[in-house]
């Protein structure tokens, strides 16, 4: 036999062990078991096609946002997050590593005093690295050269993609946030150039950013801001130092973020009368307000040729 079916023949009975070893031990509520693997494949004079896939479980905690208890100090949703991550690139000790592709996949169970449950949603994305971070998911697509790096960010109460965002100097781009005791919202600009472009400028020609307002659980607006042919690709474009800020009248000085101390009975009653300014550059600024809970795209004041455009969610 040769080695290399000696070494599958061990594997066996260590697989199915690992396939069985999930179940909980006496005492255990939950217990679950996760795998990895790597393969390589010759595709050139000291090139090799490489893939890893990697698995990691999380613990998840966070004050709910949803149903009849949200807000209140004891409803929290506390969860299991399993992250598998597939990478595949091109390498060899003579060549410069060459990203082929990436995925990512994070699947959500609740977790309780009966256990660990059915799971609850997947979102599964492009990417090169994920962290859990309370209530997100970020899903981070790296940069190259010129290009920037861009996070995608979904919701791990709901499932649902959020926002793609970029700037600042977070682990999940630069957002602004708007916060009282019973209501919350984001906004957050995604800007060209990244490796992601294609898919998050879609639905527009010459479309270099996107802004988002979103909740925690779901997106509620996404524009997309268009520009004269002449910027898209420019000097001006890639230098870009984009600062997102918001002000209204009991907080004048633009900041990332509004507490709103008096909360109305809805969103739109708490969340109005306050001016998005989105600064490119020295020159180049943005400015759109928020009232009654939406950003008023006719009433935007932007660089001579600039427009804006809705896009579906």
């Amino acid at each position: 036999m040769s080695r290399s079916a000696l070494l599958a023949a061990a594997l066996v009975p260590a697989l199915l062990l690992a396939s069985i070893s999930a179940a909980p031990a006496e005492g255990e509520l939950a217990k679950d078991s996760a795998t990895a693997s790597f393969s390589s494949t010759p595709v050139g004079d000291g090139v090799y096609q490489v893939t890893t896939v990697n698995s990691r479980f999380e613990t998840d905690f966070f004050p709910a946002t949803l149903g009849p208890t949200a807000h209140t100090k004891d409803d929290v949703v506390y969860q299991l997050v399993k992250v598998e991550e597939t990478h595949v690139n091109k390498e060899g000790p003579e060549v410069d590593s060459e990203r082929v592709s990436g995925k990512v996949k994070a699947t959500v169970y609740p977790l309780d005093k009966s256990g660990k449950g059915d799971a609850k949603f997947t979102i599964e994305a492009d990417g090169d690295e994920s962290a859990v971070d309370g209530p997100y998911f970020v899903v981070t697509r790296y940069g190259c050269c010129v290009e920037l790096a861009t996070h995608a960010v979904y919701s791990l109460e709901t499932g649902k993609y959020l926002f793609n965002a970029n700037g600042g100097n977070g682990d999940s781009g630069q957002w602004a946030t708007l916060d009282s005791h019973l209501f919350d919202r984001i906004i957050a600009y995604h800007t060209a150039p990244t490796e992601m472009d294609d898919a998050v400028l879609k639905g527009a020609d010459n479309a270099a950013i996107v802004i988002t307002y979103a909740s925690q659980t779901e997106p509620l607006q996404r524009v997309l801001v268009t520009v004269p042919k002449a910027v898209m690709g420019s000097d001006d474009m890639i230098n870009w130092l984009p600062k997102l800020e918001v002000s209204n009248k009991a907080f004048p000085k633009p900041s990332d973020h509004i507490w709103f101390e008096k909360t109305g009975d809805t969103a739109a009653t708490t969340f109005t009368d306050v001016t998005l300014r989105l600064t490119l550059d020295a020159k180049t600024r943005l400015t759109i307000p928020l009232v009654g809970d939406k950003l008023e795209l006719d009433k935007a004041t932007l660089p001579k040729g600039w427009a804006l455009v809705a896009v579906p969610l």
